[in-house]
């Protein structure tokens, strides 16, 4: 039997750690399970920026890396070069601005100077011809001295800023800082010369995937990247969901970055607006979104719910007397980990135990993820009713100003803990140790793994009731235990507590639907309904 061939498109750009994402997870389950396909191959079209982090995500999840063909453009974009050496040389800027003080000035004409010569040569710097990169050489050579001369300045400058912040609070020198600074005006220039290359980059992959002529359909597992659409073969879009539709002016003011992430909505509405055919995870957005707001024909979106997210595998120890107690051990040498990744506090591996009780997140720092409401509930329950547990979340608290606010005007940060960069084993006894997974999501495309995840190894869960995951949960008594009103944080405590008093009753409910219900969808079906999808609509057929 002939193999088929089809493709995966990603324009990630280099920023982007995968397993830290859900659609990351996502698209290694999916290639996971690709593997049991002898008659299917699939091709990966992506910038070589995004080898690295494939390979990471892959590790995490036992998959080899060489096993996966992986096509790129030959050349990287010379803005993207340099980039990526300026990331190697400097490092994060979270990390610089941690480790120097008075960086200010120093950061502000470093920068300037790097916007001046991006917007000189911006042109140049889409390119990938090697007389361009000699073009950017010799400039770069002669103006080598003004750059020295102008990091000569910077240093003064910071010295003196740092002296005269000591004696002349108020000094002309903290005036000048603060008029650099104001606006994010550096901070917007930055970020459009990172999208100028991000953009150029996934051009160049969809031309990359044009060059591949046996390959019969192309898979987008985000509709993030208007320029998937370049591609010539016929398309499947994957649209997860739209958010921001549901939560602007969260996304608009809440976050630092709010105003990136409307200019990203906007790239999602034009990748919608140029779509072929189209997958979604629940029929919620496939009605809702597609449908009823971007106006797309029914016939060309199909619904594909997830499979089972089990986690069991990753900790589950078999040949000791006491299983139980063999995987709780396993579990907490992974824990300390976990534990050891905290960003709020450095003391949080000392908590490492089997025996601390901890209400457990995983979750990124978004406007629809319903943080603050939770941590309002936690809270609450903690000064009311003295609250003996934890809370443990996996998001970068830093990046919502009202997480940071709530956190340090309640004194939070010995009791609620945000661990950065986990494993899957990591994750694993995270929810496995965990007296409770709480989920408080007001808005998702699927049903969220946390009930899979938390189930599969033995630990209740609670989740905000939203229409995705009454899709999937229309058992009534496992809904009624299951689900809260996430918009109130007195309903999420009132959840909590319940949940609590009756943590065995509530799992056993919970266990028998996932017996019956979830763990028999594996991805292995999933990916069979996929490839079905692309074959389909390589031949013209409707999804």
């Amino acid at each position: 039997m002939p193999v088929k061939t089809f493709g995966i498109y990603l324009a990630y750009g280099p920023l982007v750690d995968l397993r830290t994402e859900g659609l990351g997870r996502h698209l290694a389950e999916f290639l996971r399970a690709s593997a049991s396909f002898k008659d299917v191959k699939f091709v990966i079209a992506a910038p070589r920026w995004l080898r690295r982090p494939l390979e990471q995500l892959l590790e995490n999840f036992d998959l080899e890396f060489g096993f996966f063909e992986v096509i790129s453009p030959k050349h990287m974009s010379l803005l993207g070069i340099l980039y990526q050496i300026r990331a190697a040389l400097l490092g994060r800027r979270t990390q610089l601005r941690e480790r120097i003080r008075g960086k200010g000035y120093l950061r502000a004409v470093k920068e300037s100077l790097t916007m001046m010569t991006k917007s000189f040569i911006l042109v140049i710097l889409g390119s990938r011809s090697p007389f361009a990169l000699l073009l950017v050489v010799v400039l770069g050579i002669t103006a080598l001295p003004i750059l020295v001369v102008a990091l000569a300045f910077a240093v003064a400058i910071t010295v003196m800023a740092k002296t005269s912040a000591k004696l002349l609070p108020r000094s002309p020198i903290a005036r000048v800082k603060r008029y650099l600074n104001r606006n994010g005006l550096f901070t917007r220039l930055s970020h459009s010369a990172y999208r100028f290359m991000c953009d150029s980059e996934a051009s160049a992959v969809a031309d990359e995937a044009n060059k591949r002529r046996n390959v019969e359909a192309w898979y987008s597992p985000a509709a993030f990247w208007p320029e998937f659409n370049q591609i010539k073969a016929p398309r499947l879009m994957c649209v997860p969901d739209v958010v921001p539709i549901h939560f602007p002016v969260g996304f608009a003011i809440e976050e630092p970055n709010g105003d990136r992430r409307m200019q990203d909505f906007k790239r999602i509405e034009a990748a919608i607006e140029g779509g072929d055919r189209f997958v979604t995870y629940s029929s919620d957005v496939k009605n809702k979104t597609l449908v009823d707001r971007f106006h797309v024909d029914p016939n060309r979106v199909s619904v594909i719910p997830h499979g089972a997210n089990r986690l069991d595998r990753l900790i589950k120890v078999t040949g000791f007397p006491d299983t139980e107690e063999a995987t709780d051990s396993v579990s907490v040498q992974n824990f300390w980990g976990a534990l050891s990744r905290t960003v709020n506090n450095n003391n949080a591996t000392w908590y490492a135990s089997k025996d601390l009780g901890f209400l457990f997140y995983a979750s990124q720092i978004r406007p629809n993820k319903n943080i603050v409401n939770l941590l309002r509930a936690y809270n609450y329950l903690r000064r009311s009713q003295n609250l003996p547990y934890k809370l443990l979340l996996t998001g970068e608290w830093r990046e919502s100003i009202n997480v940071v606010r709530f956190m340090n005007e309640n004194r939070l940060h010995n009791d609620v803990l945000f661990v950065r960069g986990l494993s899957e084993r990591e994750l694993a006894a995270c929810y496995r140790l965990a007296t409770l997974a709480v989920n408080p999501s007001l808005a998702e495309g699927g049903m969220p793994f946390t009930f899979t995840e938390a189930v599969s190894v033995g630990t209740p869960v609670i989740m905000a009731d939203i229409p995705v995951s009454r899709e999937i949960i229309r058992d009534v008594e496992v809904a009624r235990r299951t689900f809260f009103d996430a918009a109130d944080h007195r309903s999420i405590a009132d959840a909590i507590s319940a949940a609590l008093a009756d943590r065995d009753g509530l799992f056993a409910v919970q266990r028998e639907f996932y017996d019956r219900h979830l763990v028999g969808r594996s991805w292995t079906e999933v990916v069979g309904q996929y490839i079905e999808a692309l074959d389909n609509i390589s031949h013209g057929q409707c999804v």
